[in-house]
């Protein structure tokens, strides 16, 4: 039976090549966009997976709340908080901490080898055991288990050591305040892709400085937890705040009550960004776009064969018929059919698989990423697929099937059959669903792309072009002396406009929060600020906009103990105006002595406009020595930017010789943030011009069929008189009703659908009438062509050409 069905699928493929290829074509294309997207979506919710205690395991994070009210919320928590928990709660089997942010950048040192290295972190001898990261070399136990230990991974072992043996080597780590050597105890296999959080180094938790262990008043390490089996999460949130308020032993945030949330490591990749947060985050919301996307591609291309072997039916009524008299019952009939769209799907999909083998590179430069046919090995994806795909291809096949064994066979044999009217309902029902789906896909590209340029073109508030930022030196004798004097040197330079020293530029999180208050506040509210170490010339330097007193300067002599802060943090503070700000006197923590407001900043854009202002405060670097310095800026004038930076690289060898010289510039540094919201909108735009193009396809043969129906009734219409125009509107206004039809829903669930996507913006474009009424006017033109082209064949022939049977 089988054979059979295969010669008969075979012959009906050869029969009509152009509708073979039409079908297979759309269909492949549509299978090549979603199967893409699904690989990319895939790969986003692959993070973290790999892990054999991944589904208890999870991230410790800090919040805080004045009554019921939640007022910070970060991913890190404190140093202390793992000792306490362990000793404390019940319900945990394993924990590991991970200071990413103490040192996440160092210089690092082998003989004559000397790089700045990124991906640094401080980890106890428990992270091989929460983590099933695979070592090469050392041993997990005890490979972390004591002070100035470091395991590296293998890139980093053939960086520095060639081909020599990486086990007992000494690594130099250098930062701004001091210089360590670490014996290397341990290679690791290079972390995959797919983790939230990748390092090449990871230090012995104990090289820390001791009171660090137990302390809870520094929010930079990430603490991970393995829970029991059967224990929920929310025993430990619930328990959390009672056991903190034995060890608020000081001042800051005393007020609050501080409690944590158990975020699942799978998880992690796909929450919004938090405070502290230092990997590049994924969007859940873009990814459920995407999965939207793909599917609204596959039953736009379903929906064409559908609809077009339905059109065909009339062409097989009498094979049906013939197969009908003979014995063929309606079951066989449907198999048949069935049968028929698998071979036409999986043809169809092994099209798709070798365009999207040849798709791959251009598509990982796109979004940046090294995507391959292992994800659909390694993760749900391949499961996913095969379940899409014989639900495809059973639905595809079972409708016109349905349709052609209903019929009396006598009616086929006589050619008779004609669409019932409940077929053509659902042939129409598909069309509308097919020109809905494209317009929302169409609308929501142009809404995101207006996002992205809104973005790109905001007034920021803060100067970020002609800025080059060098990262700041190592550790090295009379230090502050020579940074001082190669400032200076620097800012002589006739291409030079201003040289700072910062903790923190634009388009980086100041990552330094302060609980400070009113001196004057009776009720002691402290809260937290973020608080940027600076020198005088700053404010300047980056050109943000004194609304009220003044910034830092030499000619007063001492503003070492002065603040200057943004408009938030005087909301914030609670006061009424900018000037009534000014001289008020400030609580900073770790500061002795309370601070004055000298001045105003107006609010600026510290990082992209997805984050709404927070409040910053801004105290010269003499005030907070312990506040590490990160970044020396230097604004130009004029002149050219790469001479500039072999002059700079020369000033620089002179005094730090035994740091690696790294720069950036600023505009670009910042640009980078919107890299996944420009990833997104390439990806939607690209499937969105393919899903028109399949729908066009369709509507295409579905035109030609319509007209290859109609030919006799056209001849006699032109031969009765009709106009040519006439004889277009009686061919195209069906189409034309439908695509009507879609529009109407397409554009309400276009504008709420965005509006809800908008709405994960603190900072965004209105929605104007045009994003709609753009992609209404393309589609309507586009359709028209589509429609006009085929029906004009059937327009402008001889009417005795319909009507030489007659």
């Amino acid at each position: 039976m089988i054979r059979n069905y295969w010669t008969s699928a075979y012959k009906n493929l050869l029969k009509k090549k152009g509708f073979s290829f039409v079908n297979i074509l759309g269909l492949a294309i549509g299978m090549t966009s979603a199967l893409l997207i699904l690989t990319y979506v895939a790969y986003e919710y692959s993070f973290d997976t790999m892990h054999a205690k991944g589904d208890r395991t999870y991230r410790v994070e800090s919040t805080f709340y004045e009554g019921e009210v939640l007022t910070d919320y970060w991913a890190t928590s404190s140093f202390g908080y793992a000792p306490a928990m362990v000793q404390d709660l019940s319900g945990i089997e394993d924990c590991a901490r991970v200071a990413t942010q103490y040192q996440p950048e160092q210089i690092v040192k082998y003989k004559d080898l000397l790089c700045r290295e990124n991906y640094i972190a401080y980890a106890e001898p428990s992270f091989f055991r929460v983590f099933d990261y695979e070592l090469k070399e050392g041993d997990r136990e005890s490979c972390l288990a004591t002070p100035d230990k470091v395991v590296i991974s293998e890139r980093i072992a053939r960086k520095y050591f060639k081909n020599e043996e990486a086990l007992g080597k000494i690594l130099r780590f250098t930062t701004g305040s001091e210089t360590m050597a670490c014996e290397v105890s341990g290679v690791m296999k290079d972390m995959p892709h797919n983790v939230h959080v990748q390092y090449e180094f990871i230090i012995s938790f104990s090289s820390l400085p001791k009171f660090l262990d137990t302390y809870w008043y520094k929010h930079e390490c990430y603490t991970y937890v393995v829970l029991q089996p059967g224990v929920e999460p929310a025993q430990i949130e619930n328990a959390f705040p009672g056991m903190a308020e034995k060890y608020k032993t000081e001042e800051a945030l005393k007020n609050k009550i501080w409690g944590v949330r158990l975020l699942p490591l799978t998880d992690i990749h796909l929450t919004p960004q938090k405070a502290y947060e230092v990997e590049s985050k994924g969007n859940r919301s873009a990814m459920l776009a995407l999965i939207f996307a793909a599917i609204a591609i596959l039953c736009i291309a379903w929906i064409n064969y559908v609809n077009l072997t339905v059109a065909r039916s009339m062409e097989r009524a009498r094979e049906v018929g013939l197969r009908r008299v003979v014995g063929a019952t309606r079951k066989q009939l449907i198999s048949q059919f069935l049968f028929e769209s698998f071979v036409v799907n999986m043809l169809a999909l092994i099209v798709a698989i070798g365009l999207v083998e040849a798709a791959f590179p251009a598509f990982n430069t796109l979004i940046g990423k090294d995507l391959n046919f292992g994800i659909w090995f390694h993760t749900w994806l391949g499961l996913v697929l095969t379940g899409i795909f014989l639900i495809g291809v059973f639905l595809s096949g079972y409708y016109p099937a349905l349709i052609l064994s209903a019929k009396k066979p006598i009616k086929m044999l006589k050619g008779k059959f004609s669409h019932t009217k409940g077929g053509e309902r659902t042939r129409k029902v598909l069309v509308i669903l097919q020109y809905t789906a494209s317009l929302v896909l169409l609308c929501s590209t142009l809404v995101v792309f207006a996002q992205l340029r809104f973005m790109r073109n905001q007034a920021l508030g803060v100067k970020t072009d002609q800025t080059l930022v060098i990262k700041f030196p190592g550790y090295t004798d009379n230090f502050q002396t020579k940074l001082r004097t190669m400032k200076k040197e620097i800012a002589k330079l006739p291409s030079v406009d201003k040289v700072s020293v910062s903790s923190a530029v634009p388009g980086d999180e100041v990552a330094m929060f302060l609980s400070n208050r009113r001196l004057d506040d009776q009720m002691k509210q402290n809260r937290l600020y973020e608080v940027l170490s600076c020198d005088e010339d700053y404010l300047e330097a980056y050109d943000l906009e004194i609304v009220a007193g003044r910034g830092f300067s030499e000619e007063y002599g001492a503003d070492q103990n002065k603040l200057v802060v943004n408009e938030t943090s005087v909301r914030t503070l609670g006061y009424s105006s900018n000037e009534e700000a000014l001289g008020q006197l400030i609580l900073v923590e770790t500061v002795e002595e309370p601070m004055q407001i000298i001045g105003v900043v107006k609010d600026y854009h510290q990082q992209s406009l997805n984050k709404a202002y927070t409040p910053i405060m801004f105290a010269q670097s003499s005030i907070l020595p312990w506040m590490k310095q990160r970044y020396i800026s230097v604004v130009m004038k004029n002149g050219n930017p790469k001479e500039l930076v072999n002059t700079v690289g020369t000033i620089w060898d002179k005094y730090f010789i035994d740091s690696s010289y790294d720069y950036f510039f600023l505009d670009q540094y910042f640009d980078q943030q919107y890299k996944q919201d420009e990833i997104f909108g390439l990806i939607m735009g690209l499937f969105t011009i393919l899903a028109i193009f399949i729908s066009c396809l369709g509507l295409w043969v579905l035109v030609m069929f319509s007209c290859g129906t109609r030919f006799r009734e056209m001849g006699i219409r032109k031969v009765l008189g009709a106009s040519n125009g006439n004889l277009f509107y009686q061919l195209g206004k069906e189409f034309f009703v439908l695509i009507g039809i879609a529009m109407l829903i397409a554009l309400p669930l276009s504008w709420f659908t965005m509006q809800s996507w908008l709405s994960n913006y603190a900072f965004r474009t209105e929605m104007k009438g045009w994003f709609f009424l753009v992609p209404v006017v393309l589609l309507f033109f586009i359709s028209l062509f589509t429609i006009g082209w085929q029906t004009a064949k059937t327009i402008y022939s001889k009417p005795a050409r319909a009507l030489r049977y007659e």
